[in-house]
């Protein structure tokens, strides 16, 4: 490597540039393409699969674009479509704790990094650089869960989890809705159940069981069948409430 004249270098680095400069406009010319009708969250997500056929590289590129989008986007909710909102954010406190993550991780960046940039200055601003992508990644989540509650429409119940997971299940396709707490403990590790609690650990007002499962793809771009949800909301009842009425009209059109 020491051979290598330093035009070579200045050739390579100028190359480099020029390809990243090139992707950046296949991918604005991607999302202009995209149907404009759609919310930006899934313009961004089908501008990626337009360019990336790789499904895990997808996944990542399709989070990192969202965390860049809702970090610099207003905080106003977004115009959402028909249907009935739920969030599952304010009862558990989830403003507070991720403040204080946040908190603890900036004086964990700082100080980290000082001791070790005394042994060695690459990993230290190594472990810098990925304490700001975390950081960056926990405001960008909580304000996609903010922004994005689960919306009950008259045939489909709409969820995303912050930057994590989405999914659209149709109310036809609910077996049934029962308290969470019954099978929470024997399903939580399984990979056919889908955990909507906010920190994985608390329990779930909800367990919904599906007739047929559900494909979903998660935030490593891995694909996997969903038997069952299991979901916390701040408006517990009233949710109960409108989605057993909204499933027996379709059952009964059905």
């Amino acid at each position: 490597m020491g051979n290598i004249p330093v035009g070579g270098w200045i050739s390579l680095e100028i190359l480099i540039i020029c390809l990243a400069v090139w992707r950046v406009f296949k991918f604005i010319k991607a999302y202009k393409s995209t149907e404009q009708s759609l919310p930006t969250e899934e313009k961004i997500e089908a501008m990626v699969n337009c360019q990336i056929k790789n499904k895990v590289l997808a996944a990542f590129l399709t989070r990192d674009f969202l965390t860049i989008y809702y970090l610099f986007s207003p905080s106003n909710k977004r115009k959402l479509e028909q249907g009935t909102a739920f969030t599952l954010h304010k009862k558990v406190g989830y403003g507070g704790i991720v403040f204080g993550f946040l908190f603890v991780l900036v004086l964990e960046a700082v100080g980290v990094s000082y001791f070790l940039h005394s042994w060695s200055t690459v990993i230290a601003w190594v472990h810098l650089a990925l304490s700001v992508y975390l950081i960056i990644f926990l405001i960008s989540d909580y304000k996609a869960i903010k922004r994005n509650p689960v919306l009950l429409s008259h045939e489909k119940l709409h969820i995303r989890l912050g930057l994590r997971s989405k999914a659209q299940i149709y109310l036809h396709n609910i077996e049934s809705i029962q308290a969470g707490k019954v099978n929470f403990e024997n399903d939580k590790k399984k990979k056919d159940v889908w955990n909507l609690t906010l920190f994985g650990f608390e329990d779930p007002d909800y367990e919904i069981s599906l007739k047929e499962p559900l494909l979903l793809r998660d935030g490593l771009g891995r694909d996997c069948l969903i038997r069952k949800i299991y979901l916390t909301l701040d408006e517990k009842e009233e949710f109960l409430t409108q989605i057993k009425l909204l499933k027996e009209k379709v059952e009964v059109v059905g």
